[in-house]
């Protein structure tokens, strides 16, 4: 009968013992929990990851020699993204009034180039790739309003985060 009893205070023991261990892990993740809400408060609503963000403000010259000194909207598209496919009639279609440019990275890129049929410049090929490059493109697709100077205003990866811009006279 001792040897029950001391069984039965080793595992009460036990039992407790995990109780206080589970409470102590619980209280640290609602710690962590309320960290990374403020971390993401702070970053805003794209936050540190937002691939296009960084450029605003950037002055890229070979944009300026691309558009002609002109300001206009240019779309870097690839040709392996869908979300560039999916996004290409809605760019086109706001490129009509603008005058705007697409950059077309990948190959074969003849099928993208085709949906972008109606933007005043659609570039293909190591042009375009050396666009992309000295842009330093790291998400597709991306969206620009560059001024004339080659200055890139706004950035966004939809159309419709940018504003049309007015075309140049």
């Amino acid at each position: 009968m001792a040897f029950l009893v001391v069984a039965l205070v080793l595992l009460t023991a036990l039992c407790v013992f995990q109780l206080v261990l589970v409470l102590a892990v619980l209280r640290r993740l609602r710690e962590h929990e309320s960290r990374f809400e403020q971390l993401a408060k702070a970053a805003g609503p794209m936050g540190a990851l937002d691939p296009v963000a960084e450029l605003v403000g950037r002055r890229v010259p070979e944009l300026a020699e691309h558009t002609g000194g002109s300001p206009r909207t240019v779309g870097f598209f690839s040709v392996g993204c869908e979300a560039c496919h999916e996004q290409a009639p809605e760019f086109v279609a706001s490129a009509a009034a603008t005058g705007a440019s697409a950059i077309v990275v990948g190959t074969p890129a003849d099928e993208l180039a085709g949906l972008l049929e109606g933007v005043q410049t659609v570039v293909t090929g190591a042009e375009g790739e050396r666009l992309m490059k000295a842009v330093d493109i790291k998400a597709f697709p991306t969206f620009l309003q560059v001024d004339g100077e080659g200055l890139i205003v706004r950035a966004g990866i939809a159309v419709a985060e940018l504003p049309a811009v007015a075309p140049a006279l």
